[in-house]
Parts: structure tokens; C-alpha cells; sequence
């Protein structure tokens, strides 16, 4: 099996209303999703909001979900940063914390180069013995980690896989036709998990997995591990429109913390300066969440 296999789920961070974290409530939602059968969890990632927080702030996060997740599933610690030497910061405590393995955005805003960003991942892998799973997501980035230069990377010790965020599903058999299957490829889109499993995709970096885990673990199941693609396609075709409604409605972290705090959960607020979920998407979510369970 490969290093990387299953449903991560990445995971919200719960803020209060004065904008601090929310820890207790944070540790309760790792607890509740490793109940659910989660196979990995990741903080830190883009759902959580990690560029909003302080560096310590970021350091608690990672504390908190390694002790709530108690060895039970492996944690994967986003460390993206904007420079190499604050990731390479973030990599190394998040290895001597207990991380199971690191999840890195390229660097953004200054558009780095595709030999840049090979140097930037290279550097990186080198400073920790934890194995890499590249984060590719053009659209938050504005960089896009081209299959050659995956191809590059994949020949590093460290690099191991990669959360591949396009929404091209050709990117997935480029990515393992020029490594020849040398990396282990994630989905990274939430409405295009069943086809990326027929891709060959090993797994999925799950965004709805925060508030409906049992389905998009047995999705999972469906189609990856018992090759049952009729039951996955009428599972899959009852979430996508959550699924749809999360990728490109613009309002991820609101519609998820909204809906989990409807559950009983710490959804909690969103960091500054984002504002509360506005009624007419808070119906969106609720009557497709709904319809959903009932369906």
C-alpha cells in the first residue's frame, strides 16, 4: 500500500468571536472524525485557514490535533509558507510535534518559476526525513506545479505524493504516466473524487469530509477498494451537488462551519476579514445537506 492512501480530511479551524482559535472545540471535531473513520486527517491546509494565523497560533493547531487524534490516524501538517526558509521553520517543528508527513503549497504572490518551485520542494524535502505530499492549486496560488516539474520532484527521496487541485482530470494520467506511477496522486477537487478514483487516484484531500465523513469514506471504499462502480456513481451523485455548492460557490470555510455548528459541532467563525455566512447561502447548504440525509 502506498504511504499516502484513503480519505484525509482537511480539516476548519474553529475561531471564537474575538478571532482567537477555538481549541477545545477543534480537539472535539478530530476526536468526532476519527470516530467517523476518517484515514488521515490534515490541519493547516487552505480550508484552515492557515494564512490567516501567527506562527504560534499555527504551532497549537498541530499540537491540538496531534493529541486529539492520539496515534489513531496519521496527521498531515500543511507548512506552507511564502518563503523557503519559513517553510523549511514550519517542517521542522511539525516533524519533532509528531506530524506523520507535510503538505506544501508552492510559494505564491511573486509567481515562482518552474525550476524555482523545484528548488523551493527540493530544499524543503531535504531538511526533514517526514515524506512530502506536493500541494498543487493554481487557482489559490496563482502557480501551477506543471507535470514535468512533478515529474522532477518525484525522483527526491521525500517527495511522495501530490494533491493534485487543477479540476483536470488529464492532469492525473500525465502526472503518472511521465513519473511511470512514481508518486502517489490525491484528488484535489471536491467534484471530481469518483472520476479521479477511475483515474487512478490513491486517495482524496476531502473538504465535505468535515461535515458527511461516512459518505466520502465509503465513496472511497466504493470504488477504490471493491471496484463497485455503479454503487459509487449513485453515492457520488447524491453529494455532488454539496460538492458543487463547496468548490465553486466561494464561501467553503463559512458553508462548512455553519453547517457543523448546526451539528453540534465547532464550526465556529472565520478569520478576519471574512463575515458570517449570508441567509440566502445559509439555506443553499442547509436544504442540500438535507436532502442529501433524506435522500
Amino acid at each position: 500500500m502506498a504511504i499516502f492512501h484513503g480519505i484525509y480530511v482537511v480539516n476548519v479551524t474553529p475561531f471564537t468571536a474575538d478571532k482567537r482559535v477555538d481549541y477545545p472545540g477543534l480537539g472535539r471535531n478530530i476526536r468526532w472524525l476519527v470516530e467517523k473513520g476518517v484515514h488521515g486527517l490534515i490541519p493547516l491546509g487552505s480550508t484552515g485557514e492557515f494564512a490567516s494565523l501567527e506562527d504560534a497560533d499555527r504551532r497549537q493547531v498541530l499540537d491540538t490535533v496531534l493529541a486529539a487524534a492520539a496515534g489513531k490516524v496519521p496527521v498531515m501538517a500543511g507548512i506552507s509558507a511564502e518563503t523557503t526558509e519559513k517553510t523549511i521553520v514550519h517542517a521542522r517543528y511539525a516533524e519533532e510535534a509528531g506530524a506523520s508527513s507535510l503538505l506544501l503549497l508552492s510559494p505564491w504572490y511573486y509567481s515562482p518559476d518552474q525550476d524555482e518551485i523545484f528548488e523551493h520542494y527540493r530544499r524543503v524535502a531535504e531538511s526533514t526525513s517526514l515524506p512530502v505530499m506536493i500541494y498543487n492549486n493554481p487557482f489559490t496560488s496563482k502557480v501551477d506545479i506543471q507535470a514535468a516539474t512533478v515529474a522532477r520532484l518525484a525522483a527526491l527521496e521525500n517527495i511522495k505524493g501530490i494533491k493534485e487541485s487543477t479540476g483536470d482530470i488529464r492532469r492525473i494520467t500525465e502526472i503518472r504516466t511521465l513519473t511511470d506511477d512514481g508518486i502517489t496522486v490525491f484528488c484535489g477537487w471536491e467534484d471530481m473524487a469518483f472520476e479521479s478514483f477511475a483515474a487512478g487516484c490513491a486517495g482524496w484531500v476531502c473538504v465535505i469530509g468535515n461535515i458527511l465523513p461516512e459518505a466520502a469514506v465509503e465513496l472511497f471504499e466504493l470504488v477504490v477498494e471493491k471496484k463497485d462502480l455503479e454503487a459509487g456513481w449513485r453515492l457520488y451523485k447524491r453529494m455532488l451537488p454539496i460538492l458543487r455548492f463547496l468548490e465553486y460557490a466561494g464561501k467553503t470555510q463559512k458553508a462548512l462551519k455553519h453547517v457543523m455548528d448546526g451539528m453540534g459541532l465547532a464550526g465556529g467563525h472565520c478569520s478576519s476579514p471574512k463575515l458570517p455566512l449570508d441567509v440566502e447561502n445559509r439555506e443553499r447548504i442547509d436544504a442540500l445537506v438535507r436532502a442529501f440525509r433524506e435522500g
